[in-house]
C-alpha cells in the first residue's frame, strides 16, 4: 500500500557503508554473485527470491547453512553468495558469503504543497534497476558522520495519467564533507498496480550524469 504523507516527515536513517555488489564475478575461490534479495522465513528456514532483470521469473535460493540473525519476512538485503547445487530450474542451494542490511522503504505519497518543503541534495547516482515490485539504486553518498536520509516520492497532484512520476529525494542533514560511501536503496513500489500505469518515470539529482530522468516499463 502507498504509504500518505500529509505533513512534511523524513525518516532519519544512518546509513550502513556496504560493499560494492557485482553479477557473476570470480576469484581464485570460484564464482560468486551478489544481488538485491528478498528474505522469506518459514518452515524450511530463512532463504530468499530474487529476480535477475524484471522479465525474468523469480528464482528462490536455500542456504546450506541455517543462517543466524533476526531477519524479517520480506525484507531485502544485500545478498553474497556461491551457488551449490541446482534443485530444479528456479531453486538453488547456495553458500552465502555476506549477507547486508541495505536501505529498505516503500513508496510515499506526499501532497503538491509540501513537496518544495522536502530536501533534494545530490548524489552519486551508479545505477538503477527495477524488479518485479520493487525500484533498486546503487549509489554514493559523501558521508562524514551525521546521519543521512533518503525517500522515494510522488506527488499527489501527478497521480493520474499513464506515467508514474516519482523522486529520490535525498537529505544530507547538514553533513559536512567526508568521503564517497557506496550504497543500495530498495523500494516496494507495488501500489502502482492499482492504477493503469505503463511507465515508471524515476527523478535523481545526481551529479556524474547530464540528464536526471530515467525510465522503465511497467508491466
Amino acid at each position: 500500500m502507498v504509504k500518505k504523507e500529509w505533513t512534511y516527515r523524513f525518516l532519519s536513517l544512518l546509513l550502513p557503508l556496504l560493499f560494492t555488489a557485482c553479477q557473476g564475478e570470480e576469484d581464485v575461490y570460484g564464482i560468486f554473485y551478489a544481488d538485491i534479495v528478498t528474505c522469506h522465513t518459514g518452515n524450511e528456514g530463512l532463504h530468499f527470491s530474487y529476480q535477475t532483470t524484471d522479465s525474468a521469473p523469480a528464482d528462490t535460493l536455500y542456504p546450506v547453512s541455517p543462517i543466524d540473525g533476526n531477519v524479517k519476512e520480506g525484507a531485502r538485503v544485500l545478498l553474497q553468495f556461491r551457488p551449490v547445487e541446482q534443485l530444479d530450474e528456479h531453486r538453488k542451494r547456495i553458500e552465502v558469503q555476506a549477507l547486508s542490511a541495505i536501505h529498505f522503504d516503500t513508496l510515499r505519497v506526499v501532497a503538491h504543497n509540501d513537496m518544495e518543503k522536502l530536501p533534494d541534495d545530490t548524489l552519486y547516482l551508479q545505477s538503477a534497476w527495477k524488479t518485479g515490485d520493487f525500484l533498486n539504486l546503487r549509489y554514493r553518498i559523501d558521508y562524514h558522520s551525521r546521519p543521512h536520509s533518503i525517500m522515494l516520492i510522488t506527488d499527489e497532484s501527478t497521480l493520474s495519467g499513464d506515467t508514474l512520476k516519482v523522486q529520490l529525494r535525498h537529505s544530507r542533514n547538514d553533513d559536512p564533507e567526508g568521503h564517497w560511501s557506496n550504497m543500495y536503496s530498495s523500494f516496494n513500489i507495488s501500489a502502482y498496480r492499482n492504477r493503469p500505469y505503463t511507465t515508471l518515470q524515476l527523478y535523481v539529482n545526481q551529479v556524474n550524469f547530464n540528464h536526471k530522468y530515467y525510465y522503465f516499463k511497467l508491466n
